[in-house]
């Protein structure tokens, strides 16, 4: 193979790995555009809500983390948290649900129909062939939730989606993930109000 198909084949197959990472996550939001953040710039955090299959210290730090990477990213767009007098309040709704999914079930029987049939009932009756396989991912899904003080209604809202295929791997990068999520969720924030 020439050294210009190499270039493009791995320029293809780079392109074809950022194509399959941008659907892995989705980030979708909804807002007041008669609400100006320009004229609204202090708020107080609300309760929030994160569910998950994990240990609660894990959800605990979890959680500390987002409020923390949350806090960083508004001061730095100019935003100041209080604890009076807000104009906004900021919470989020989060968890993850664990799917399973399964492969090859066309290769695994039930198991012997009687005790005393002679045949494994596994595989395609020639004996052991190939185990079912299996494998869990995680569809991790926040909510940010921003409600005018006054009013109780929602100015703004940002849902995060993402699956995870390996969650191990997902809670040891916790700090990038985390990062991600707030970064992605908060990218068009604040919105422009209509004058």
């Amino acid at each position: 193979m020439n050294t210009k198909v190499k270039r493009w084949a791995v320029v293809v197959v780079c392109a074809a790995a950022l194509a399959l990472g941008a659907r892995a996550q989705k980030v979708s939001t909804n807002f007041d555009d008669k609400y100006d953040f320009a004229e609204h710039k202090n708020y107080k955090w609300r309760e929030n809500r994160l569910t998950t299959q994990q240990n609660p210290d894990t959800n605990y730090m979890m959680d500390k983390k987002i409020v923390r990477n949350v806090n960083e990213l508004l001061k730095s767009k100019g935003f100041m948290e209080v604890q009076e007098n807000p104009d906004f309040y900021v919470y989020y709704d989060g968890g993850g649900n664990l799917d399973m999914k399964a492969g090859g079930a066309s290769q695994a029987g039930a198991g012997p129909e009687t005790t005393a049939s002679m045949d494994p009932g596994y595989g395609l009756g020639n004996g052991p062939t190939l185990a079912p396989s299996t494998w869990l991912k995680v569809n991790g899904v926040i909510e940010f939730h921003l409600v005018d003080a006054k009013t109780k209604k929602p100015v703004w809202e940002a849902t995060y989606s993402k699956t995870f295929k390996d969650r191990d791997k997902a809670l040891k990068e916790m700090d990038k993930e985390v990062n991600e999520l707030v970064t992605k969720s908060f990218k068009e924030f604040p919105p422009k109000a209509k004058k």
